[in-house]
């Protein structure tokens, strides 16, 4: 992360802090009371305090004030040996094992048990070389609403005014990479049903057709008894199959998931105050706008997604 991102990231907050000390003191010229300053500011006084702590423990540094990763903090990952690790590798060499089957045989061998993301970590220290990497499969749908791919983000909640959990609907097109994104205010079934038939609707103004759909298998999205579940009945209504990925395998999803992370990067994070539903709304159709139609894409040859849409319908024979 470049010096000018970092300074991008924590501006708000250093300027926040620094109006806290001035007011704990009283020296302040702008505000009287905490109060007034998470009134201007549109912030709690918990996030305040947290910030702040964080920021007097690591000696007023600006890293501190950067967004944390999610996972596991410092001290709670397990450690494993040299030749753990080794025996890992050779596993996944030999057997073409995915973390999930690694951790399965080797369960009960080895005095410290590592769960699934330690393992990960060790494969990304001994990365596959190239030819195994041609060998991980990877695909494209030849026609644009052949295969969608659809799932739920969850929001953090310092984002938005009043703490409030929202989540973003994204349905991606896999052959055109033409995205829809919603914000909804609860992840139940019949909350994304809705949002998909919206999305369905979107993606036939752009002259696609949705064929089939691919989620995991969460309770908005499938059951036991499919043929009563929203979800699965919205689906049946509009001719759509429903393809599910296997158990913890969110790389089968992966487009979806890619674009999750863009959305954090280039949406999320940049953002520098609280925001109202509103707001938020308005932020997530711009980036959606500017995803849709004016971002290259290295996964479609650095075209942007209405541009591989318009060259797929030049080939299409004209009526």
């Amino acid at each position: 992360m470049t010096r000018t991102i970092k300074d991008q990231l924590t501006r708000r907050w250093l300027l926040i802090l620094k109006e806290y000390e001035l007011v704990k003191s009283k020296n302040s010229q702008k505000f009287k009371t905490v109060q007034q300053l998470c009134k201007m500011f549109e912030v709690t006084r918990r996030d305040i305090y947290r910030y702040y702590n964080r920021w007097i423990e690591t000696g007023k540094s600006r890293d501190a004030l950067l967004p944390h990763k999610r996972g596991p903090r410092p001290g709670q990952l397990k450690i494993l040996s040299k030749e753990d690790e080794r025996t890992i590798i050779k596993i996944r060499r030999r057997l073409q094992s995915n973390e999930y089957e690694i951790q399965h045989l080797i369960k009960g061998y080895f005095e410290v048990e590592p769960s699934v993301s330690t393992i990960y970590r060790t494969f990304k220290r001994y990365p596959l070389n190239v030819k195994r990497k041609k060998a991980i499969k990877r695909y494209e749908k030849q026609y644009p609403g052949e295969m969608l791919h659809a799932d739920l983000y969850h929001i953090e909640r310092t984002l938005c005014e009043g703490r409030k959990p929202y989540y973003v609907f994204g349905m991606i097109d896999d052959c055109t990479r033409l995205c829809y994104v919603e914000i909804l205010e609860r992840s139940t079934l019949q909350k994304t049903s809705q949002a998909f038939s919206r999305g369905y609707k979107w993606f036939t103004l752009h002259g696609i057709i949705p064929e089939s759909l691919m989620t995991d298998n969460g309770v908005e999205f499938t059951s036991k008894r499919k043929s009563t579940h929203g979800f699965e009945v919205t689906l049946s209504l509009f001719n759509v199959d429903h393809i599910y990925i296997k158990p913890y395998r969110p790389q089968t999803n992966g487009k979806i998931e890619r674009f999750w992370r863009i959305l954090q990067d280039e949406c999320i994070n940049v953002q520098e105050k609280t925001l109202s539903k509103n707001e938020f709304t308005k932020e997530l159709n711009a980036f959606a706008y500017r995803y849709n139609y004016q971002r290259r894409h290295g996964g479609i040859e650095h075209e942007t997604p209405l541009d591989k849409l318009k060259f797929i319908a030049s080939l299409l024979p004209k009526c």
